[in-house]
């Protein structure tokens, strides 16, 4: 997932002045020879990162959702398990995303089986495993009872 998206200008100098005024140098970037670009050529910037680890339990986030419907089901799911949770929200220059945090990190295991692991738990697969725009399958056959 895409989180920060930038435009700037990169100079033959190596230096690349972002549209928000402010600048970074390649040097700062990457090890890697700056390419040989005509000068000011007009670049992107993107930091993303990978969705799946927030599947990982660290630092207590064990699911994601684009849909905060689908995180405060989710969310009371586990309060149901006895399993106290969060809902963080992450803005990004697409869509946001909704991060359910285990509150007590002995329950990160039980939570994470639940929601995606086991068989008698949801069975849930994350959003970004369906194509843009499509409903999350999985979620929706839990909900209504398949």
């Amino acid at each position: 997932m895409i989180i920060l998206k930038a435009q700037g200008i990169l100079y033959s100098s190596g230096e690349i002045f972002l549209n928000s005024l402010k600048s970074i140098h390649w040097k700062e970037l990457s090890d890697k020879a700056q390419p040989n670009l005509p000068d000011t050529i007009r670049v992107e910037l993107s930091i993303s990162f990978d969705e799946n680890e927030l599947l990982s339990g660290k630092d207590g986030i064990v699911w994601g959702s684009y849909d905060l419907r689908q995180a405060e089901i989710i969310q009371n799911s586990l309060l149901a398990q006895n399993i106290n949770s969060t809902i963080s929200k992450i803005e990004s220059s697409i869509k946001s995303i909704y991060l359910i945090k285990i509150l007590l990190m002995e329950d990160i295991t039980t939570a994470k089986d639940f929601i995606w692991k086991n068989e008698g738990g949801l069975r849930l697969k994350p959003d970004w495993t369906y194509t843009e725009g499509e409903a999350n399958k999985s979620f929706e056959l839990w909900l209504n009872g398949n």
